[in-house]
């Protein structure tokens, strides 16, 4: 067992322990040096991200799972993911359901979390939902609206000064460049648009992808067009959010991944989308010297 693993170890040994005795604060900042350690060591390791690494890795570690007494249905329920993960297919929510932990002895639950732990009979608000991505934790409305609203003018202040061929240029082959960037950022806004709108006008619709804009078109579209469209269409976005707050925060829509997920949920997943990509133009402008 390596030292890093016996670390980690005992820093969530003590933050329980410090929950217990009600040093909360105290406790906060051992999960957060955990969850620190647990991205710097993976990261060290390399990060799969091709179908076929994802799925071997996959492979041999569902096998040691299995060794160790991981329940079946979660077995199932991985295995189902590595399916998708081959074909290269969404995972939905009806193959991957809701995934809860007890907090109390660590068992596995999928789908709601039931009235009592069935390892140790805890109760039901003792369980902790692990949600698809971490997007879906919901900001404060206020926070997402601000966000959402301040993305456009920060991508700009980023990319104003590029050339065309600074910001087609890919830091290696297969990367993203700036331009393409610019691209996933205008398809996620108008995505998140179409969704504002459903569900702001009928009560909990689908929100099954479908895709207004024709990547042909858009490939002989400026980087300055494509800025602008993007600018212009979260502000239409941002007014709509403004004008149903408070009440439309809550309302609801059916997502294939992520089941039923609300107005907020939506808005707080694609203000840190933006801002994952915002960090991810600082790289690229980092990576081509500009």
């Amino acid at each position: 067992m390596s030292d890093s693993y016996e670390q980690l170890i005992r820093m969530v040994r003590l933050a329980r322990g410090l929950e217990m005795g009600g040093f909360y604060n105290a406790a906060k900042l051992l999960w957060a040096a955990a969850y620190a350690q647990e991205l710097h060591d993976s990261g060290a390791q390399g990060i799969p991200t091709l179908p076929t690494e994802l799925s071997a890795d996959m492979g041999a570690l569902i096998a040691e799972l299995k060794k160790s007494g991981v329940q079946p249905a979660v077995i199932a329920a991985l295995e189902r993911g590595r399916a998708a993960v081959e074909k290269n297919a969404v995972i939905p929510a009806t193959d991957i359901p809701q995934t809860q932990v007890c907090r109390s002895c660590g068992e596995i639950v999928l789908g709601p979390a039931p009235e009592a732990c069935p390892q140790c009979g805890a109760w039901e608000l003792t369980f902790r939902e692990f949600p698809a991505v971490y997007y879906l934790e919901p900001l404060p409305p206020d926070h997402a609206l601000a966000a959402l609203e301040a993305a456009p003018e920060l991508v700009w202040s980023l990319v104003r000064r590029l050339n065309d061929d600074q910001l087609a240029r890919q830091p290696k082959p297969g990367e993203w460049s700036i331009r393409e960037v610019l691209v996933h950022l205008l398809m996620a806004q108008e995505l998140l648009a179409g969704r504002v709108t459903k569900m702001l006008a009928e009560d909990n619709p689908s929100l099954k992808a479908a895709s207004s804009w024709n990547l042909d078109e858009l490939a002989e579209t400026s980087a300055r067009a494509l800025y602008d469209s993007f600018r212009d269409s979260r502000e239409k976005t941002v007014a709509a959010l403004r004008a149903a707050a408070p009440l439309g925060w809550w309302r609801t829509g059916e997502h294939e991944e992520f089941a039923t997920v609300t107005v907020l949920q939506q808005a707080s997943y694609f203000a840190k989308h933006d801002h994952n990509h915002l960090t991810q133009i600082r790289q690229v402008l980092k990576a081509i010297g500009a």
